[in-house]
């Protein structure tokens, strides 16, 4: 190469990875989009706006919620892996689009690996076994007792085939050995007022569904799927305090963006995720809201969600759900 022209060419490179770094260093110009792929109004919709309130303090940039509802996330997650990839949009993905869909659909239009650069999780809402009020079983023992005795008379609701609410319910009867039937719902109200009216039997589901009535007697809470005991029910143990470590489930939430987001871009997003995680007006929500941040780097975000992707895909089997 002629040397003027090397040198012409090293100087533009330089300069245009000079601007990039800077760009990156200035990130967030601009107001931000956040697609949560689930309709408003639901707990992804809360949460996603919650966390979304705390990135606008913190950039003091607008980051505007998007909801892109359908599919069960599939439609909001597609759009988000096809976004421009300049971190001006993120991905407030779910344990259905992050984990649970992959097992579910022979032809998933993203892949959450191959597609996004994960985050880091955002909040996590801990699962609990419920029963109606007038259920005879004082604990999960006289529960697995009954339905033993009667296999497939007793019922447990869910949000929707393919829920995560349906494979906690598939998890603890799994473990449990009992043959209970399944009753899918049109979401996790509409599930939890079945179980209200005594139109099913028990539920496994987000503690945030289930404490209010809980604490006013109209349900009752035998086991938390929890590693440890729920701070707003500490006289209901875990299913590992009664000989079922397996039976550990939530709700979860997190952040992802784009593949090709530049580095420089992704580490400003973890660096202020991880400022919102801390801030304790947000655990402090979360906590009236049943629920707790979970600080997991990009790096150990990825492998729990293959931790989550291995437990499920041994409940799907079993369980022989699809949803296509």
């Amino acid at each position: 190469m002629n040397p003027k022209k090397l040198f012409s060419w090293c100087c533009f490179a330089g300069l245009t990875s000079a601007t990039h770094i800077a760009a990156g260093e200035q990130f967030p110009a601009h107001p931000v989009r956040m697609i949560i792929p689930f309709p408003a109004g639901g707990p992804a919709d809360f949460v996603g706006r919650l966390f979304s309130q705390h990135l606008t303090d913190l950039w003091g940039v607008q980051v505007v919620t998007d909801n892109r509802g359908g599919a069960s996330g599939i439609i909001g997650t597609e759009t988000a892996a096809h976004s421009n990839p300049d971190g001006y949009t993120l991905l407030f993905g779910s344990t259905s689009t992050f984990a649970v869909n992959s097992l579910l659909m022979k032809k998933l239009p993203y892949d959450v690996f191959r597609d996004f650069s994960l985050i880091g999780l955002v909040a996590n809402a801990p699962h609990v076994l419920a029963v109606r009020e007038n259920l005879p079983a004082k604990s999960v023992k006289e529960l697995i007792a009954l339905a033993k005795q009667q296999p497939g008379k007793y019922t447990f609701a869910s949000a929707g085939t393919g829920t995560i609410v349906h494979m906690a319910g598939e998890l603890f009867k799994y473990y449990a050995g009992i043959d209970i039937v399944h009753v899918p719902y049109k979401g996790g109200g509409p599930a939890t007022i079945g179980l209200l009216a005594g139109e099913v039997d028990m539920l496994v589901n987000d503690l945030s569904a289930v404490l209010a009535h809980v604490k006013s007697g109209k349900l009752r809470a035998l086991a938390a799927a929890h590693t440890r005991r729920l701070p707003p029910l500490p006289d209901t143990p875990t299913f590992a305090e009664l000989g079922m470590p397996g039976i550990v489930s939530s709700t979860w939430w997190g952040i992802a963006v784009p593949v090709k987001t530049p580095a420089a871009v992704r580490t400003r997003i973890a660096a202020t995720h991880n400022k919102v995680l801390a801030r304790p007006e947000y655990v402090e929500r979360l906590a009236g809201l049943a629920m707790e941040p979970l600080v997991l780097t990009p790096e150990q975000t990825a492998a729990f969600i293959k931790r989550e992707i291995d437990k499920w895909q041994k409940i799907v089997t079993a369980a022989n759900i699809r949803i296509d």
